[in-house]
């Protein structure tokens, strides 16, 4: 069963834990008297966290613990968490206060809660991408890098390959930095496989927090992401519900939650890697190897046209050719209305040439002789105060340095950003869907 489809549904769900040598093993049950309301869930399943080098796992704060489990049963959850293990008071109050949907209980709030630590010590969610790499070069050397490591299963096809993101922790640690790899199964839970939450894969980052004494930890979360631009219209994101809960949630189990890069777009994140020697450790394609990337799937032709505009040269040869024979990238300019990230795609076709009529409609659909995108190359000074306050003011000098600072005049164009899918947008679709003779 989907886990949308559960939400719906009443019952009791309990969660347990247990520690067994290298790894952490969590169980979500539901109660006999309730199991009808899980068809397809069942009456129990599970997750499991290891270290990827088979180190004894370290000690968890319990509600470190429990915002873990939290993050990961969310969306199956009818009406009542039941947490199988003492948390502290404070956590307690936290979660339901700002989870109105469901009832978190726990079998005792007893326990005392965990302040955040002063150590200068920072983790970053780590997935060996652009943007991950991007924050990473701006961050406090005192940074450790996560990589939440998916673990397979024989019976699931996928498409995912970590081998580039396995590489870039590698040349990471022999640059110095000490990089986690943490191998979960948590994806499982869902049917149609996929991240319970999508802060979910910070998890193993606040497992470790205790035991590395991590003040906070960071996103890698860019601008589009974060104030919405990579969607119809800009928005405040510390406003958004997704911060009113998340934040406030990271801060009631002592941890900072911060996103060093929430002011710089998926543009600035390329100009980043491809000036800051860190660049040298990155690489967006997850379905292919380490510097031998698919060149199929929609990241890659973002990627690929963004990078012709960066070094101002034509269009790849494959670009057009992807548009014709990837079934996801002609899925996503086509049926995604508006496409998602649609601005760097205008903001990249703007600055390179070339690549046939079929390239030139696409122009035309993003409105890419329209529209002022210059602000993309710089940062975005109102996103200062979702930077953890402990390494604020090293960040802003870093990212100043590599992008410089929006004028008024970007930002006002940021700020009144908007792409809706309207009457204008549907007629330049259709010029499109003709030259790729899509049958209507």
């Amino acid at each position: 069963m989907r886990a949308g489809n559960l939400s719906q549904r009443g019952g009791k769900m309990i969660v347990s834990h247990v520690f067994s040598g290298n790894s952490l093993l969590f169980t979500l049950s539901s109660e006999p008297e309730d199991k009808s309301h899980y068809p397809g869930f069942g009456g129990s399943r599970r997750f499991k966290y290891r270290y990827s080098d088979d180190s004894p796992f370290p000690h968890v704060h319990p509600d470190r613990l429990a915002l873990v489990a939290l993050m990961n049963s969310i969306p199956f959850v009818g009406t009542r968490l039941q947490i199988d293990w003492p948390v502290s008071e404070r956590f307690l109050t936290a979660s339901n206060e700002l989870i109105s949907r469901i009832k978190i209980t726990s079998v005792a709030a007893n326990q005392p809660h965990i302040e955040r630590p002063i150590s200068g010590r920072f983790a970053l969610s780590f997935s060996g991408g652009a943007d991950s790499v991007a924050a990473l070069a701006v961050m406090p050397h005192s940074t450790e890098p996560v990589f939440m490591l998916r673990e397979k299963k024989q019976w699931h096809r996928s498409l995912y390959d970590s081998e580039a993101a396995e590489e870039s922790c590698r040349m990471l640690r022999k640059l110095g930095f000490k990089v986690h790899i943490i191998e979960s199964d948590f994806e499982y839970l869902r049917d149609p496989v996929g991240f319970p939450t999508d802060l979910a894969v910070a998890t193993s980052a606040i497992l470790i927090a205790e035991s590395r004494n991590f003040e906070s930890i960071a996103f890698g979360t860019i601008l589009e992401s974060a104030f919405g631009t990579s969607g119809e219209s800009y928005r405040e994101y510390n406003q958004s519900s997704h911060f009113r809960l998340w934040s406030p949630l990271f801060d009631a189990v002592g941890l900072g939650y911060s996103l060093p890069v929430a002011g710089v777009s998926e543009v600035g994140t390329a100009i980043i890697c491809n000036t800051n020697p860190l660049g040298e450790t990155h690489q967006s394609c997850i379905r292919g190897k380490w510097e031998a990337p698919c060149n199929r799937c929609w990241k890659c032709f973002r990627k690929n046209t963004l990078m012709a505009a960066l070094e101002g040269r034509e269009l790849p040869e494959n670009s057009e050719i992807m548009i014709d024979k990837s079934k996801e990238v002609r899925k996503k300019l086509l049926e995604d209305k508006p496409i998602r990230h649609e601005g760097v795609l205008t903001y990249a076709l703007q600055r390179s040439f070339g690549g046939g009529p079929v390239i030139d409609s696409l122009r035309n659909l993003v409105r890419a002789g329209n529209l002022r995108t210059d602000w993309m190359n710089h940062w975005y000074p109102g996103s200062s105060d979702l930077i953890d306050p402990s390494y604020r003011e090293f960040t802003i000098e870093k990212l100043l340095n590599s992008l410089g600072e929006m004028s008024a005049e970007q930002i006002n164009d940021l700020q009144n950003w908007e792409n809706y899918h309207d009457n204008f947008r549907e007629e330049r679709l259709s010029t499109l869907e003709g030259l790729l003779n899509v049958p209507k």
